[in-house]
C-alpha cells in the first residue's frame, strides 16, 4: 500500500516536471522512506494515546529511529509491514515491565551486539567521513541507558540490536527497481 503510495507521488511529480534530474525509481524510494517514518509516528502517536502509554510508546519509536539512523538494521520487503510492525513494538514495549537487572542484562548485551556489528546497513550506502563513528553513537546510547536505568529505552535498544545481527538478508531490493540509481 505504501509503495503504491510513493509510486504515484513519484510518477506524478515526474509528470510536471519530465525533464527532471531525479529518476521516477529514486523518488519512489525516497518517498517511501518519508512515508513511512510519518506513518509510523502518526500510527505509534494514536495508538499509544488510545492505550494511555503515549509519552512511552513515543519513547521507544524515538530510541529506534535513532538508533536506526546509526546502526542501520534488516529491511522488510513491505513498508506497509514496516509501518504495522513498527507501530506494534513501540505500543507493546511500555507494556512490559522489567526489573533493574534484567534491564542490566539486556543492556549489556545490546551494547555488545552494537560494539561488533554496528553499523550494518544489508545494502551497499556511500560511506561519510562521519560513518566511522556510528558505532561510538549506538554505545553511548546503550551506555547513558546504564545511568537512567528506562526499560522502555532498554527494550527499544535491544530490538535494534537484534536488528543489526547478520542472520538475514533485507527485503529492501525487492521494492526498489534499479539500484544502480541510488
Amino acid at each position: 500500500m505504501l509503495e503504491a503510495l510513493s509510486r504515484y507521488i513519484a510518477t506524478e511529480i515526474k509528470k510536471a516536471d519530465p525533464d527532471g534530474p531525479t529518476s521516477v525509481e529514486v523518488m519512489e524510494y525516497a518517498l517511501g522512506i518519508k512515508i513511512t517514518e510519518v506513518s509510523s509516528i502518526l500510527m505509534v502517536a494514536v495508538i499509544a494515546w488510545l492505550t494511555g502509554h503515549f509519552w512511552g510508546s513515543l519513547l521507544a519509536l524515538v530510541t529506534i529511529m535513532f538508533v536506526r539512523r546509526f546502526s542501520g538494521g534488516v529491511h522488510f520487503s513491505n513498508l506497509t509491514f514496516c509501518v504495522c510492525f513498527t507501530t506494534a513494538i513501540c505500543v507493546i514495549i511500555p507494556f512490559v515491565s522489567l526489573n533493574l537487572s534484567t534491564i542490566l542484562i539486556i543492556n549489556a548485551c545490546s551494547i555488545l551486539v552494537f560494539l561488533v556489528y554496528a553499523p550494518n546497513h544489508f545494502i551497499y550506502i556511500n560511506k561519510t567521513n562521519n560513518h566511522k563513528y556510528y558505532k561510538t553513537v549506538c554505545v553511548l546510547v546503550c551506555a547513558v541507558n546504564f545511568f537512567i536505568q528506562s526499560h522502555i529505552i532498554c527494550l527499544a535498544l535491544a530490538i535494534q540490536a537484534f536488528s543489526i545481527l547478520p542472520l538475514w538478508k533485507g527485503g529492501e531490493r525487492k521494492w526498489i527497481r534499479n539500484w544502480q540509481e541510488l
